[in-house]
């Protein structure tokens, strides 16, 4: 394998998020906060392949990124202490995926 197909290989991790987001749109239901927060530890980075409902209480602060969030879980996330950011941020500065939690 050549240098530059190395460097452009996507991990699996990557691979398997952008599976999980390209599905069809009747197959995705989105994922509540209180999902994100039973599922998650305080510190955490957290991909979510869904939209970000604003039903329940995340009660600690995470890294998140997701496709798209509502307003008032994005305001949720903010009270929290969290941290939005999008998916291509993240796999930018973690490019192997290592420590992200999956959510779908």
């Amino acid at each position: 394998m050549k240098m530059a197909e190395k460097k452009n290989k996507v991990s699996p991790f990557w691979e398997r998020v952008e599976e999980l987001v390209s599905r069809p749109k009747r197959r995705m239901r989105g994922v509540n906060l209180g999902k994100i927060g039973k599922y998650t530890k305080a510190g955490q980075t957290v991909v979510v392949a869904d939209k970000i409902l604003s039903t329940g209480k995340i009660p600690h602060a995470v890294t998140v990124a997701a496709p798209a969030l509502s307003a008032i879980a994005a305001k949720a996330l903010k009270g929290a202490g969290c941290k939005i950011v999008s998916i291509d941020e993240l796999k930018k500065s973690n490019p192997s995926g290592k420590d992200v939690v999956i959510l779908a």
